[in-house]
């Protein structure tokens, strides 16, 4: 009943195709392999757009039929498709029925998990999958980029519009402070690839580990999640050439709301102030800013046969970034090989592919001469571009005051980068279900990147700068695995796992730079001809290595009771003498009641499993050598004894023998659901995690230390939030579709203890830099014991001093001037309260395809610090500024920027 009553909402989308001459019609009734009728379930005339729907009763009719040999395509969500030929003659009409047999492949597809695959409806952790059609459309510069806003807990975000700035990925929350918190990302099977080197169009799936018990599986990097990506592969079916073109148009959606040229002018006017007036009215932000175009071009090749198949690529991208001198110029070449040998019982499948990447950057880091949006936004608008000779107009106003076209247009900052990615796979089916399995996977990073700034370009006196610097990484790995599939008496099902792990990565760099560069032609080619003595040289080499031993076993019984376990031990290089290896277990359980007699008889409900489980995960993301004692060149001194000049030497940082894994152990909590002949489908996750023994840097004293700094672990911190996926096949006819999903997460971050080498419970951070700020003050967040993560820890404004700068609340209970002795308080958090993605997909005519997805952050803060360096009155009329500034004027305010609770703003958005 309750399907009569959901397909009898469809019913208002029924199609009748109008019948043309040389035409003939087909009626009949569209059942289930029960008997019961099948409301709203599509018949389509195969390679037309010809269709209709079933009625209350099952019944159709297809009218308009072309006459001769022609094929019935019956469907409905939930079911199979049938087909039927028929021959038409004019005029005729013929009874056709359709028994469909429900198909719940879309609850048996495949996920992958560490170290091979699973079904879906037998998952006992939580697991998340977006498909290539489920991807986000246009032109991605990042393959993260693709599954921005698609699945609950995994928050992905870039800043600003610079082409070659990443994108940053968290899933449920971070789980550190002061080591990587970025998920480890492994394509194809191999770990630690930068997805960066895949084209978004060779992506077959996204297979995201949330949970402890799917990512400890890779043991000492799961701790923040894992991300798989598996790439497509040809198939026997069909040899395909494929060729597609994706362009781009951005632009800066709001620009900084600064005052014009004759808002200055009055400005001066009004308060009779002295200026050298030069006669423009520049908008110093069009200046810089363009429309940046965007062009992607992908051409691949796949096919097979029952033995081979084989999928090549290559894929040219052009990213033009909206702010002037910012692009990147990326070539990607892939292929991908299978074949099966000894009568099937060998695979063997590799990989290769190869990332060329050009990148031109503009500095926009903070209070720089070569600073574009600083320079850009303080840049007085009655200053013209250039000066009556046509060259770059240059005054200078204030300290650091340069015109930002003359550095984009003559300052060259270029990086050539070449990747490079490999492997091979060999399975062997050794006896009936037991698989052994070695993969090999190398890869390699080369970049060089040239900075070149010519003499002159600067209003003051500047000599110029060339610079060359070289960094090659290299990671080698092999995994050996054996996996036993086996089913006893029709009913227990059993999958065992054991393998070995080893991965070996190398770095190493050199780079060179000097000043006063004798030919602006030469540029960075030929550092030996700076005359000055100020070259700076230098190189490093450095390299881990992590060993892994691990196992797992999954058993279910008859698809109703599910059990995993796993376990690996890890032994990493870069931990202390004393703490190498690390232990991480998990286990998980699973009922799916639907299976049950007291849900099995109720035809709605296709799938309602209950998940638990719990495991522990770990973190090495600390860098190389931290346990140990080092030394490093600081600079060189005259030997009092002998005269000569020889190289001093520090010790950057204290040894620490018992630095040792960042541990995070998961309790997860999980519903599976199912309806509707999975018309509707989804999942529910309640999960928290404790993160103990963090990783960090700590400052020491010296003595008795011989550094002042030291890495050790230190404290805890916990995360716990909820998760809904849903989604729905709202509508399914002959010629139009409509797939809507919705997932929400909600995430919240406390930071539970700090541990002993933070006694005070306090660590501060977001230190702001710039013109009027002075000191060790000012940081605008701080971790805290017992509160959110990196939460906005300011002191509060509460007025104007007769000076005309901040008062601030004071610890005493008072009121203050001086940032020491101000009372700071958390006045907001950066992390949202709630992330929300919704995502439609439209098909028109089985050809023709809409898509739109909406992304939401909620209950977020963000510290305004633009508004804070541009909003006071103290750099009018030289410099420019917001019109707050004015407003502030009329109040009595003198200071330049200070740091407040006033700056913290509500960081909500909506985006489509």
């Amino acid at each position: 009943m309750m399907r009569r009553i959901l397909s009898l909402l469809t019913i208002v989308f029924i199609h009748v195709a109008v019948a043309t001459a040389q035409t003939g019609q087909v009626s009949g009734k569209i059942s289930d392999d029960n008997g019961q009728p099948l409301i709203g379930a599509n018949v389509v005339v195969k390679g037309t757009t010809i269709g209709t729907i079933s009625d209350l009763d099952g019944n159709y009719t297809l009218s308009g039929i072309p006459v001769g040999s022609q094929t019935l395509v019956s469907s409905f969500i939930g079911y199979g498709n049938v087909e039927k030929t028929i021959e038409i003659l004019n005029g005729q009409t013929l009874t056709i029925s359709f028994i469909l047999i429900e198909d719940i492949a879309q609850l048996d597809e495949l996920i992958v998990i560490g170290y091979g695959v699973q079904k879906k409806s037998d998952k006992t952790g939580a697991v998340s999958q977006i498909k290539a059609d489920e991807m986000n459309g246009g032109v991605i510069t990042d393959p993260m980029q693709a599954i921005q806003g698609k699945t609950a807990g995994v928050t992905i975000t870039k800043k600003g519009g610079d082409p070659n700035s990443g994108f940053s990925v968290k899933i449920r929350g971070a789980s550190g402070f002061s080591s990587n918190t970025e998920p480890l990302y492994v394509i194809d099977g191999v770990p630690g690839v930068d997805p960066t080197t895949i084209a978004p169009e060779d992506i077959e799936t996204f297979n995201i580990l949330k949970d402890a018990a799917s990512t400890a599986i890779y043991g000492s990097r799961g701790s923040n999640g894992v991300v798989i990506i598996t790439t497509k592969k040809g198939t026997k079916e069909s040899n395909q050439i494929q060729f597609g073109i994706k362009t781009s148009i951005d632009q800066v959606a709001n620009k900084l709301d600064l005052l014009t040229a004759d808002e200055i002018r009055n400005y001066v006017a009004n308060n009779n102030l002295d200026f050298t007036d030069n006669g423009a009215n520049t908008d110093w932000q069009d200046e810089i800013f363009r429309r940046g175009i965007t062009q992607n071009y992908n051409l691949n090749f796949s096919g097979g046969t029952e033995k081979s198949n084989y999928y090549a690529s290559l894929t040219q991208a052009n990213f033009e970034g909206v702010m002037k001198g910012t692009s990147k110029d990326r070539t990607i070449g892939k292929i991908n090989l299978t074949h099966k040998a000894f009568e099937n019982k060998l695979t063997l499948s590799g990989s290769m592919s190869g990332t060329f990447e050009q990148n031109q950057y503009e500095n926009y880091d903070g209070y720089d001469k070569d600073d574009i949006l600083y320079q850009a936004f303080q840049r007085n608008p009655t200053d013209p571009v250039y000066d009556a000779n046509g060259d770059y107009f240059q005054i200078i106003r204030a300290f650091n005051y340069e015109n930002p076209l003359s550095v984009i247009n003559q300052v060259d900052n270029i990086r050539d980068a070449k990747r490079f990615f490999g492997n091979f796979k060999a399975d062997l089916e050794i006896i009936e279900g037991l698989i052994g399995s070695v993969n090999i996977g190398y890869i390699r990073d080369d970049q060089e990147s040239s900075v070149f700034r010519p003499q002159g370009i600067y209003a003051t006196v500047d000599p110029g700068y060339g610079s060359k610097s070289y960094e090659n990484t290299t990671q080698k790995l092999i995994d050996i695995t054996g996996n036993y599939v086996k089913t006893f008496n029709g009913v227990h099902n059993l999958n065992a796992l054991a393998g070995y792990s080893y991965q070996e990565s190398i770095n190493s760099a050199f780079w060179a730079n000097a000043v006063n560069p004798q030919s602006p032609y030469m540029k960075y080619n030929n550092l030996g001809s700076f005359v000055d003595d100020a070259r700076n040289i230098g190189s490093r080499k450095e390299t881990w290595k992590l060993i892994g031993f691990f196992g797992r076993v999954q058993y279910n019984y008859d698809s109703k009771y599910f059990a995993s376990a796993s376990l690996r031990k890890d032994g990493s290089s870069k931990f202390g003498a004393n703490h190498k290896w690390g232990w991480f277990p998990t286990l998980a359980l699973a009922w799916d009641l639907q299976r049950e007699g007291f849900l099995s008889n109720i035809t709605e409900i296709n799938q309602f499993k209950l998940r638990g489980s719990y495991g522990i995960s770990g973190n090495q993301e600390i860098g190389v050598y931290r346990s140990q004692l080092v030394f490093a060149a600081s600079g060189s001194a005259t030997d009092p004894e002998t005269g000569n000049r020889v190289t001093t030497y520090r010790n950057p940082w204290n040894a620490n023998p018992d630095l040792k894994w960042e541990e995070t152990s998961e309790f997860n909590l999980g519903l599976d659901f199912a309806i509707f002949n999975s018309r509707i489908s989804g999942s529910l996750e309640y999960y928290n995690k404790q993160t103990s023994d963090l990783l960090g840097e700590y400052p020491v004293p010296v003595p008795p230390y011989l550094s002042d700094k030291i890495f050790a672990n230190s404290g805890s911190m916990t995360n716990n939030g909820v998760e809904l996926f849903v989604q729905a096949h709202a509508i399914e006819r002959s010629n139009f579709s409509w797939k809507t999903s919705l997932n929400i997460g909600h995430n919240k971050t406390i930071l539970k203890d700090l541990g002993e080498w933070v006694p005070s419970g306090e660590d501060h951070d977001g230190y702001l830099t710039g013109r009027g700020l002075i000191g060790d003050q000012n940081y605008v967040t701080g971790n805290i014991t017992d509160q959110e993560l990196a939460a906005f820890y300011l002191p509060v404004y509460v007025g104007l001093n007769n000076d005309g700068s901040f008062l601030y609340k004071s610890v005493s209970g008072g009121i203050t001037r001086e940032l020491t002795s101000a009372k700071r308080e958390i006045v907001g958090t950066p992390l949202p309260d709630v992330e929300i993605g919704w995502t439609n997909n439209f098909t028109f005519y089985r050809n023709f395809t809409f898509d739109f997805s909406f992304r939401s952050l909620i209950g977020n803060d963000v510290y305004n610090a633009t508004k804070m360096f541009f909003d006071s009155p103290s750099l009018l009329p030289q410099l420019n500024a917001l019109p707050d500034a004015i407003d502030w004027k009329e109040k009595g305010r003198t200071s330049s920027a200070q740091i407040a609770d006033i700056y913290v703003e509500d960081g909500s958005f909506l985006k489509l």
